[in-house]
């Protein structure tokens, strides 16, 4: 099984097709096989991963952050000997993904920051210590339980409804209960989100040249839109796309729109 370990941490990970490599993470790797790596496959070496405590990676001792889980997309490269890549994630994998261009931005030629905000709002806060308090007695995570697929209060990420009940719903909600295959994990995974913040680090973001795309579905919560463009705003070299009729799972629920949005952007930055 294809396997990286650096640093005393090993991490799971598949590789396909040959170009520039382009680097996809969030949860589990499987969260990308079916729509992403066959069509970026075609232009790109594509390389996913199962995240630390996910899968078949290692589950190392907490309390984690985002650079930590940076440091280990870091590790990837190094093992798998990539110089730079594109780097792209979602949820949890977009806050990943903008550490690593703050903290490695000579590893990265592109990023793309996809359905995540650069800090919690207050209902957004209370929202994830209910999922700390909830992982920490066993129980799934709210965003794959039915009941959190219409929040009025807007707090939570949103899937579309009826999303639980097709084929992508019941594909998307067994990845490993995705934040981690263990309450520990999940609970770890969670505290990553619990302390992110990142607007000590915009003075940061203007001076950051590195092509970026921040990616929003459009019937996410109206404050996860407005956070990501004024994330957006503070990139000095930044596109911003919403996706219609699109709500926190686009890869899996639009992929033929979230793909084609990645590749024009690319496409338009020369790779």
């Amino acid at each position: 099984m294809p396997y990286v370990e650096v640093d005393g941490i090993r991490l799971f990970y598949e590789r396909t097709g040959e170009g520039v490599p382009l680097i996809l993470h969030a949860h589990h790797h499987t969260a990308w096989m079916v729509y992403q790596v066959p069509y970026f496959s075609q232009f790109y070496e594509v390389i996913v991963f199962d995240r630390r405590g996910t899968g078949r990676s290692d589950d190392p001792p907490g309390p984690w952050t985002a650079a930590d889980l940076a440091a280990d997309i870091r590790r990837l490269m190094d093992g798998l000997g990539i110089a730079r890549a594109i780097v792209g994630g979602n949820s949890l994998g977009g806050v990943v993904t903008a550490q690593f261009g703050l903290d490695y931005p000579e590893r990265a030629f592109a990023l793309v920051i996809g359905h995540t905000v650069p800090y919690l709002w207050p209902l957004a806060r209370e929202w994830l210590e209910e999922q700390i308090d909830l992982a920490l007695r066993g129980e799934p995570a709210v965003v794959y339980q039915p009941r959190s697929f219409a929040w009025e209060e807007q707090g939570s990420p949103t899937i579309r409804p009826g999303f639980p009940e097709t084929a992508e719903g019941r594909f998307w909600a067994t990845l490993d209960r995705a934040l981690g295959r263990s309450p520990e994990g999940r609970v770890k995974s969670l505290q990553v989100l619990a302390g992110w913040d990142l607007r000590p680090r915009f003075p940061e973001l203007r001076r950051l040249s590195l092509p970026t795309l921040v990616i929003v579905g459009a019937n996410e919560p109206q404050k996860t839109i407005e956070l990501a463009y004024e994330w957006h705003l503070q990139y000095a070299n930044s596109e911003f796309v919403i996706l219609p009729e699109t709500h926190h799972a686009a890869a899996v629920e639009n992929p033929v729109g979230w793909n084609r949005a990645v590749h024009g952007f690319l496409q338009r930055h020369g790779f």
